[in-house]
């Protein structure tokens, strides 16, 4: 697929999937999100695999990198790395379910990390690779894209149209499945189709996301009463 321009505020990005000769810096690039400054060892062995499916680009991950059009530095300025997300398979309520595990898997895109070289940024470049993410997503029929982050950039993902806190739950059709980070990470979740909401729900203080898939939705009366979805 060739590279995706989008026009933004102070420069023209052009955004592709991950090419060969720019694996090592996009490693440098998405060590930047790190803690300790090192990736995973399986992120590399992902990288020399062919794409499972849309959206993917690598094995079962969509890794992109982005640079300023007219840029006459050729290595990348931004680099995305998302998959299906750990959840989807490890939550209680998957672990003895695998084909809930598989739907989730294939309806919620998880952005593992993105990153701007420092001399890069506030150029619109982390936007525009998150917007590249979502509309792969959209197009693969995924109808969720979420991610972690610090509080400092809730403003940030907050602009983009997603909703953050440090819990949120995922409505099913007879349970209800919270995602929960400690502190101080929040969750951010963005809905890619009109038939899904993130709302509040009454006893709910923090975000509930219903109609992920048909069936999933909840009736009007829909509460929590001691931390239960009652329907």
């Amino acid at each position: 697929m060739p590279p995706t321009a989008h026009q933004d505020h102070t420069a023209r990005i052009d955004v592709a999937p991950l090419q060969r000769p720019d694996h090592a810096d996009y490693i440098e690039l998405l060590e930047l999100t790190t803690v300790s400054g090192h990736l995973p060892p399986e992120v590399r062995h992902v990288l020399t695999l062919l794409a499972a499916q849309p959206p993917s680009t690598h094995g079962t991950a969509l890794c992109l990198t982005a640079r300023p059009r007219r840029s006459t530095h050729p290595k990348p300025a931004g680099a995305l790395l998302a998959s299906f997300p750990d959840w989807a398979f490890h939550h209680p309520l998957t672990q003895n379910n695998p084909a809930l595990a598989q739907v989730l898997s294939r309806t919620v895109l998880l952005i593992y990390g993105v990153a701007t070289a420092p001399t890069r940024r506030r150029q619109g470049i982390a936007r525009t690779l998150l917007t590249e993410a979502e509309d792969r997503a959209r197009t693969a029929g995924y109808g969720m894209t979420t991610l972690l982050h610090a509080p400092h950039l809730t403003d940030f993902y907050e602009h983009l149209g997603y909703t953050t806190a440090h819990h949120v739950t995922i409505a099913l059709p007879d349970a209800a499945m919270g995602l929960t980070q400690p502190q101080p990470c929040l969750t951010a979740v963005k809905a890619l189709r009109p038939d899904i909401h993130i709302r509040k729900l009454p006893g709910a203080p923090l975000p509930v996301v219903t109609g992920l898939l048909p069936g999933w939705d909840l009736p009007p009366t829909a509460r929590f009463e001691d931390g239960h979805l009652i329907t």
